[in-house]
C-alpha cells in the first residue's frame, strides 16, 4: 500500500516515518507542517489518534537485497530551523505502531544543522523500526541518504536501538540512543553530540 507521504528520524548527531490500517486501501491524507491551516492539522490529528496502535495486517517492509527495506520515501522537505528558548523535556510514553513523516527538525546549542526528508516506518508494537529518508542541507538539497532497519527497546524516555541493516549515501552510520516522547500523533527524537541536541518531530499517519 501506497503512503501519502513518507523513520524515523534518526538523529545522527544529525537524525535518521501510509496510512489507514486494515485490508482496504486508505484515503491519502497530506501530512501537516508548518504551513498546514490549523483545521486541517485536526482533522488529520484526529484520524492518526484514532487509528489503531498496533498494525498487524502490515506489509513486509524487509529486504534481503542491499536495499535493507522497501519503505517509499515520499515524506514532505523540512529545513532546519534552530531551537528557540530551552529544549523540550522528554517524557517516553507508548510508541504506536504506524507511519511517521519528520516535520520538523531543531537544534539546539547550534545555529546551523540538516533538515529532512524523512518517512519511519514503527511496526511490531512499536519494537522495529524501518527508516527511509534524506537529511537536508541549508538549501534543501539531499547531503545523505539513508536507509535502514532496527530493532526498539524503550526504558524511561530513552529509546535504545539495534541496527539489524543500514545503507548510506556517505559511508558506515550508527542509529543512536535518543532520548523521545511518543503520543498518538507524534513521535520526538533527540540526541546529544558535541554539546548540540539535535531535535526530529515525526507526526503518526496511521497504519501502512
Amino acid at each position: 500500500m501506497t503512503a501519502k507521504r513518507n523513520v524515523s528520524r534518526i538523529a545522527l548527531a544529525a537524525t535518521l516515518t501510509l496510512l489507514g490500517c486494515g485490508s482496504g486501501p486508505a484515503t491519502p491524507v497530506p501530512v501537516p507542517d508548518a504551513n498546514t491551516p490549523l483545521v486541517q492539522r485536526d482533522a488529520f490529528y484526529d484520524i492518526a489518534a484514532t487509528s489503531p496502535a498496533t498494525c498487524p495486517g502490515a506489509p513486509n517492509f524487509s529486504s534481503d537485497d542491499a536495499t535493507c527495506n522497501t519503505v517509499v520515501n515520499d515524506a514532505p522537505s523540512v529545513l532546519f530551523t534552530a531551537g528557540v528558548g530551552d529544549p523540550p523535556t522528554f517524557t517516553g510514553g507508548t510508541i504506536r505502531d504506524g507511519v511517521y513523516y519528520a516535520v520538523k527538525a531543531e537544534a539546539w546549542g547550534s545555529s546551523s544543522g540538516t533538515g529532512r526528508r524523512f518517512t519511519l516506518v514503527v511496526l511490531e508494537g512499536g519494537t522495529k523500526f524501518y527508516y527511509s529518508g534524506d537529511i537536508l542541507n541549508a538549501q534543501g538539497g539531499v547531503d545523505t541518504t539513508l536507509v535502514a532497519i532496527a530493532t526498539a527497546t524503550a526504558s524511561g524516555n530513552q529509546l535504545n536501538q539495534t541496527t539489524v541493516c543500514l545503507t548510506s549515501s556517505t559511508g558506515s552510520v550508527q542509529i543512536p540512543v535518543e532520548s523521545y516522547t511518543a503520543s498518538s500523533t507524534e513521535l520526538i527524537l533527540a540526541t546529544t553530540v558535541d554539546s548540540v541536541f539535535t531535535v526530529t518531530t515525526y507526526e503518526r499517519a496511521g497504519c501502512p
